[in-house]
Protein backbone atom coordinates (compact mmCIF):
# COMPACT_ATOMS: atom_id res chain seq x y z
CA UNK A 1 0.00 0.00 0.00
CA UNK A 2 0.82 3.58 -0.66
CA UNK A 3 -0.20 6.24 2.20
CA UNK A 4 0.42 9.69 1.27
CA UNK A 5 0.66 12.39 4.26
CA UNK A 6 0.12 16.50 4.06
CA UNK A 7 1.87 17.14 7.50
CA UNK A 8 1.07 20.59 9.30
CA UNK A 9 3.28 23.56 8.28
CA UNK A 10 4.31 24.95 11.70
CA UNK A 11 6.43 22.64 14.02
CA UNK A 12 4.16 22.99 17.36
CA UNK A 13 1.40 21.25 14.86
CA UNK A 14 2.98 19.03 13.79
CA UNK A 15 4.51 17.87 16.98
CA UNK A 16 1.02 18.27 18.16
CA UNK A 17 -0.57 15.89 15.32
CA UNK A 18 1.92 13.28 15.71
CA UNK A 19 -0.35 10.84 17.76
CA UNK A 20 -2.78 11.20 14.86
CA UNK A 21 0.31 10.41 12.56
CA UNK A 22 1.31 6.79 14.69
CA UNK A 23 -2.20 6.00 14.83
CA UNK A 24 -1.91 6.19 10.83
CA UNK A 25 1.49 4.07 10.86
CA UNK A 26 0.06 1.76 12.86
CA UNK A 27 -3.50 0.96 11.00
CA UNK A 28 -1.60 0.61 7.83
CA UNK A 29 1.11 -1.57 8.81
CA UNK A 30 -1.08 -3.80 10.43
CA UNK A 31 -2.72 -4.47 6.90
CA UNK A 32 0.10 -4.29 4.76
CA UNK A 33 3.80 -4.19 6.59
CA UNK A 34 4.99 -3.22 3.33
CA UNK A 35 3.20 -0.21 3.47
CA UNK A 36 4.86 2.81 1.99
CA UNK A 37 4.40 6.39 3.43
CA UNK A 38 5.00 9.50 1.72
CA UNK A 39 5.46 12.40 3.64
CA UNK A 40 5.05 16.02 2.42
CA UNK A 41 5.40 18.97 4.05
CA UNK A 42 7.74 22.39 5.40
CA UNK A 43 11.14 21.68 5.88
CA UNK A 44 10.53 21.34 9.82
CA UNK A 45 7.52 19.24 9.79
CA UNK A 46 9.59 16.76 7.94
CA UNK A 47 12.70 17.11 9.61
CA UNK A 48 10.84 15.79 12.76
CA UNK A 49 9.69 12.80 11.43
CA UNK A 50 12.05 11.67 8.52
CA UNK A 51 13.58 8.65 10.75
CA UNK A 52 10.56 7.18 10.35
CA UNK A 53 10.39 3.74 8.99
CA UNK A 54 8.92 2.64 5.79
CA UNK A 55 8.69 6.70 5.15
CA UNK A 56 9.77 8.95 2.39
CA UNK A 57 10.01 12.79 2.75
CA UNK A 58 9.83 15.50 0.77
CA UNK A 59 10.04 19.06 1.53
CA UNK A 60 7.63 21.27 -0.22
CA UNK A 61 8.50 23.90 -2.43
CA UNK A 62 6.47 27.60 -1.92
CA UNK A 63 7.61 29.18 -4.39
CA UNK A 64 5.95 27.05 -7.42
CA UNK A 65 3.87 25.15 -4.52
CA UNK A 66 1.34 23.57 -7.30
CA UNK A 67 3.20 23.31 -10.59
CA UNK A 68 6.03 21.27 -7.60
CA UNK A 69 3.22 19.37 -6.26
CA UNK A 70 1.83 18.20 -9.54
CA UNK A 71 5.43 16.98 -10.45
CA UNK A 72 5.69 14.81 -7.80
CA UNK A 73 2.05 13.70 -7.83
CA UNK A 74 3.22 12.64 -11.34
CA UNK A 75 5.99 10.80 -9.41
CA UNK A 76 3.79 9.10 -6.65
CA UNK A 77 1.75 7.64 -9.01
CA UNK A 78 -1.41 6.39 -7.49
CA UNK A 79 -2.01 6.81 -3.71
CA UNK A 80 -3.97 3.90 -1.58
CA UNK A 81 -5.38 6.84 0.35
CA UNK A 82 -4.20 10.55 1.11
CA UNK A 83 -4.86 12.28 4.30
CA UNK A 84 -3.41 16.19 4.58
CA UNK A 85 -3.48 17.52 8.07
CA UNK A 86 -4.21 21.13 6.97
CA UNK A 87 -7.66 22.81 6.41
CA UNK A 88 -6.83 25.74 3.67
CA UNK A 89 -7.84 26.27 0.41
CA UNK A 90 -4.32 25.30 -0.91
CA UNK A 91 -4.73 21.97 0.28
CA UNK A 92 -7.72 21.05 -1.41
CA UNK A 93 -6.10 21.98 -4.40
CA UNK A 94 -2.87 19.65 -3.62
CA UNK A 95 -5.50 16.75 -2.63
CA UNK A 96 -7.55 16.98 -6.09
CA UNK A 97 -3.89 16.62 -7.78
CA UNK A 98 -3.60 13.41 -6.09
CA UNK A 99 -4.72 10.59 -7.69
CA UNK A 100 -6.00 8.26 -5.01
CA UNK A 101 -9.56 7.11 -4.39
CA UNK A 102 -9.79 8.33 -0.75
CA UNK A 103 -9.13 11.98 -0.11
CA UNK A 104 -9.46 12.98 3.31
CA UNK A 105 -8.94 16.77 4.81
CA UNK A 106 -8.61 18.07 8.40
CA UNK A 107 -11.42 20.59 9.10
CA UNK A 108 -10.61 23.04 12.28
CA UNK A 109 -14.01 23.94 12.78
CA UNK A 110 -14.92 19.92 14.02
CA UNK A 111 -14.79 19.86 17.86
CA UNK A 112 -13.55 23.22 17.41
CA UNK A 113 -12.98 23.34 21.12
CA UNK A 114 -11.12 20.51 21.74
CA UNK A 115 -7.07 20.54 22.46
CA UNK A 116 -5.40 20.52 19.07
CA UNK A 117 -3.95 16.62 19.69
CA UNK A 118 -7.53 15.68 19.75
CA UNK A 119 -8.39 17.56 17.06
CA UNK A 120 -6.37 15.79 14.67
CA UNK A 121 -7.09 12.32 16.12
CA UNK A 122 -10.59 12.61 15.76
CA UNK A 123 -9.67 13.83 12.27
CA UNK A 124 -8.56 10.30 11.50
CA UNK A 125 -10.63 8.12 13.24
CA UNK A 126 -13.46 9.70 11.88
CA UNK A 127 -11.41 9.27 8.54
CA UNK A 128 -10.56 5.40 8.96
CA UNK A 129 -14.06 4.91 10.68
CA UNK A 130 -12.22 3.37 13.89
CA UNK A 131 -14.28 3.65 16.99
CA UNK A 132 -12.57 1.82 19.85
CA UNK A 133 -10.03 4.20 22.05
CA UNK A 134 -6.79 4.86 20.36
CA UNK A 135 -3.64 6.04 21.98
CA UNK A 136 -3.14 9.91 22.74
CA UNK A 137 0.56 10.29 23.19
CA UNK A 138 2.51 12.40 21.24
CA UNK A 139 5.15 10.75 19.00
CA UNK A 140 8.73 11.24 17.92
CA UNK A 141 11.23 8.91 16.05
CA UNK A 142 14.03 10.88 17.48
CA UNK A 143 15.22 9.66 20.83
CA UNK A 144 15.46 11.64 23.72
CA UNK A 145 18.60 12.30 25.21
CA UNK A 146 18.76 10.26 28.22
CA UNK A 147 17.70 7.05 25.38
CA UNK A 148 20.80 8.10 23.59
CA UNK A 149 24.10 5.89 24.47
CA UNK A 150 26.77 7.44 26.52
CA UNK A 151 29.17 8.16 23.08
CA UNK A 152 26.24 10.03 21.92
CA UNK A 153 25.25 11.67 24.71
CA UNK A 154 29.41 12.69 25.09
CA UNK A 155 29.48 13.73 21.61
CA UNK A 156 26.09 16.09 21.54
CA UNK A 157 27.68 17.88 24.61
CA UNK A 158 31.25 17.82 23.12
CA UNK A 159 29.92 19.66 19.99
CA UNK A 160 27.91 22.25 21.88
CA UNK A 161 30.98 22.69 24.82
CA UNK A 162 28.56 21.57 27.60
CA UNK A 163 29.54 20.12 30.62
CA UNK A 164 27.87 16.78 31.01
CA UNK A 165 27.55 17.32 34.64
CA UNK A 166 25.59 20.24 35.10
CA UNK A 167 22.29 21.65 34.73
CA UNK A 168 20.73 22.88 32.23
CA UNK A 169 18.17 25.43 31.59
CA UNK A 170 16.51 26.47 28.49
CA UNK A 171 15.05 29.39 27.55
CA UNK A 172 12.38 29.99 23.93
CA UNK A 173 11.49 33.81 23.79
CA UNK A 174 10.79 33.42 20.46
CA UNK A 175 7.02 32.33 18.49
CA UNK A 176 7.14 32.24 15.12
CA UNK A 177 3.11 33.01 14.79
CA UNK A 178 3.98 36.64 15.71
CA UNK A 179 4.58 38.82 18.18
CA UNK A 180 2.03 38.59 20.36
CA UNK A 181 2.99 35.37 21.88
CA UNK A 182 6.14 36.84 22.91
CA UNK A 183 7.31 37.50 26.51
CA UNK A 184 9.25 40.19 27.28
CA UNK A 185 13.04 39.26 26.36
CA UNK A 186 14.23 41.48 29.75
CA UNK A 187 11.94 39.34 31.93
CA UNK A 188 13.36 36.15 30.14
CA UNK A 189 16.78 37.01 31.09
CA UNK A 190 15.88 37.91 34.65
CA UNK A 191 14.38 34.39 35.16
CA UNK A 192 17.69 32.95 34.04
CA UNK A 193 19.24 35.11 35.80
CA UNK A 194 17.87 33.95 39.20
CA UNK A 195 18.70 30.20 38.34
CA UNK A 196 22.05 30.49 36.82
CA UNK A 197 24.15 30.08 40.02
CA UNK A 198 22.83 26.12 39.56
CA UNK A 199 21.81 25.68 35.98
CA UNK A 200 23.83 26.73 32.31
CA UNK A 201 21.85 29.00 30.67
CA UNK A 202 20.65 27.73 26.89
CA UNK A 203 18.79 30.32 23.89
CA UNK A 204 17.31 28.82 21.78
CA UNK A 205 15.38 30.19 18.50
CA UNK A 206 15.47 30.41 14.83
CA UNK A 207 17.08 32.89 12.82
CA UNK A 208 14.75 35.10 12.81
CA UNK A 209 14.99 35.80 16.01
CA UNK A 210 18.51 36.41 16.41
CA UNK A 211 17.99 39.99 17.70
CA UNK A 212 15.69 38.97 21.20
CA UNK A 213 17.80 35.92 21.36
CA UNK A 214 21.23 38.32 21.36
CA UNK A 215 19.49 40.28 23.44
CA UNK A 216 18.86 38.08 26.41
CA UNK A 217 22.68 36.90 26.15
CA UNK A 218 23.86 40.42 26.59
CA UNK A 219 21.37 41.43 29.71
CA UNK A 220 22.65 37.88 31.28
CA UNK A 221 26.57 38.81 30.37
CA UNK A 222 25.59 42.07 31.57
CA UNK A 223 25.29 40.04 34.44
CA UNK A 224 28.05 38.20 34.45
CA UNK A 225 26.38 35.60 33.31
CA UNK A 226 27.64 33.31 30.14
CA UNK A 227 24.97 31.70 28.76
CA UNK A 228 25.09 29.37 25.22
CA UNK A 229 23.57 31.15 22.85
CA UNK A 230 22.23 28.42 20.41
CA UNK A 231 19.73 30.54 18.22
CA UNK A 232 20.07 28.68 14.28
CA UNK A 233 22.79 26.26 15.37
CA UNK A 234 21.09 23.56 16.12
CA UNK A 235 19.27 20.92 13.65
CA UNK A 236 15.49 19.68 14.65
CA UNK A 237 17.16 16.69 15.88
CA UNK A 238 19.53 18.39 18.02
CA UNK A 239 16.66 20.27 19.26
CA UNK A 240 14.70 17.73 20.03
CA UNK A 241 17.61 16.17 21.78
CA UNK A 242 19.20 19.46 23.82
CA UNK A 243 15.23 20.20 24.68
CA UNK A 244 15.01 16.07 26.28
CA UNK A 245 18.10 17.01 28.17
CA UNK A 246 16.73 20.42 30.19
CA UNK A 247 16.31 20.16 33.82
CA UNK A 248 14.10 23.22 33.50
CA UNK A 249 12.56 24.88 30.44
CA UNK A 250 10.68 28.23 30.12
CA UNK A 251 9.14 28.60 27.29
CA UNK A 252 6.42 30.91 25.19
CA UNK A 253 3.63 28.90 23.12
CA UNK A 254 5.52 27.39 20.71
CA UNK A 255 6.52 24.53 18.69
CA UNK A 256 9.87 24.11 21.37
CA UNK A 257 7.18 23.95 24.31
CA UNK A 258 5.64 20.92 22.26
CA UNK A 259 8.75 19.50 21.56
CA UNK A 260 9.13 19.45 25.41
CA UNK A 261 5.81 17.80 26.10
CA UNK A 262 6.85 14.84 23.92
CA UNK A 263 9.90 14.16 26.59
CA UNK A 264 8.21 15.35 29.24
CA UNK A 265 10.44 17.97 30.14
CA UNK A 266 10.14 20.13 33.43
CA UNK A 267 8.49 23.10 31.64
CA UNK A 268 6.83 26.38 32.64
CA UNK A 269 5.12 27.42 29.68
CA UNK A 270 4.06 30.81 29.50
CA UNK A 271 0.63 32.28 27.80
CA UNK A 272 -1.03 35.38 26.50
CA UNK A 273 -2.87 35.53 23.59
CA UNK A 274 -3.63 31.64 22.58
CA UNK A 275 -6.09 29.62 24.32
CA UNK A 276 -4.25 27.40 26.66
CA UNK A 277 -6.87 25.00 26.57
CA UNK A 278 -6.12 23.86 23.05
CA UNK A 279 -2.15 24.61 22.50
CA UNK A 280 -1.18 23.75 25.89
CA UNK A 281 2.14 21.22 26.55
CA UNK A 282 0.02 17.90 25.91
CA UNK A 283 0.29 14.95 28.84
CA UNK A 284 3.05 16.77 30.30
CA UNK A 285 2.82 16.22 33.79
CA UNK A 286 6.38 17.75 34.61
CA UNK A 287 4.69 21.27 32.96
CA UNK A 288 2.83 24.34 34.63
CA UNK A 289 1.56 26.98 32.64
CA UNK A 290 1.44 30.64 33.73
CA UNK A 291 -1.07 33.20 32.48
CA UNK A 292 -3.30 35.99 33.48
CA UNK A 293 -7.29 36.25 33.19
CA UNK A 294 -7.50 39.48 31.33
CA UNK A 295 -10.73 40.54 29.75
CA UNK A 296 -9.13 40.64 26.06
CA UNK A 297 -7.46 37.15 26.46
CA UNK A 298 -7.54 35.25 24.71
CA UNK A 299 -7.72 37.34 21.44
CA UNK A 300 -5.70 34.75 18.57
CA UNK A 301 -3.88 37.38 17.12
CA UNK A 302 -0.36 37.85 15.49
CA UNK A 303 0.11 41.44 17.05
CA UNK A 304 -1.97 42.92 20.18
CA UNK A 305 -5.20 44.72 18.62
CA UNK A 306 -4.83 46.72 21.51
CA UNK A 307 -1.11 48.39 21.20
CA UNK A 308 -0.39 47.28 24.91
CA UNK A 309 0.57 43.96 25.39
CA UNK A 310 -0.77 43.73 28.69
CA UNK A 311 -1.16 39.76 28.57
CA UNK A 312 2.29 39.83 28.88
CA UNK A 313 3.66 42.68 30.00
CA UNK A 314 1.78 42.87 33.14
CA UNK A 315 3.16 38.54 33.30
CA UNK A 316 5.99 39.45 35.44
CA UNK A 317 9.14 37.29 35.66
CA UNK A 318 8.58 36.92 39.47
CA UNK A 319 5.29 34.85 38.93
CA UNK A 320 7.37 32.44 36.28
CA UNK A 321 10.38 32.17 39.53
CA UNK A 322 7.84 31.19 41.86
CA UNK A 323 6.19 29.02 39.68
CA UNK A 324 9.48 27.34 38.52
CA UNK A 325 10.90 27.35 41.79
CA UNK A 326 7.69 24.82 43.38
CA UNK A 327 8.37 22.43 40.25
CA UNK A 328 11.89 21.69 40.69
CA UNK A 329 11.59 21.64 43.99
CA UNK A 330 8.62 18.82 43.22
CA UNK A 331 11.60 17.36 40.86
CA UNK A 332 13.75 16.19 43.72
Amino acid sequence: MKIFIHLPTWLGDAVMASAALKLVFEHFTKLDKKTEFILHGSFVACELFKECENTRIFIEDKRSRYVNFYKLAKIWGRVDYAFSFRGAFSAKIMLFLLHSKYKFIFNKKHNKNAHQVLKYLEFIKNSLKLKEAVQDELFLPIKAYKKLDENEQKALCEYFKLDINKKFLGINAGAKYGSAKRWNEEYFAKVALEFSKSHKILIFGVASEQELCDKIEFLLQKNGVKALNLCAKTSIKELCELISSLDLFISNDSGAMHIAAVYKTPTIAVFGPTKFTQTSPWHNENARLVHLNLACMPCMKRVCPLKHHACMQELKPELVIKEAKSLLKEQR
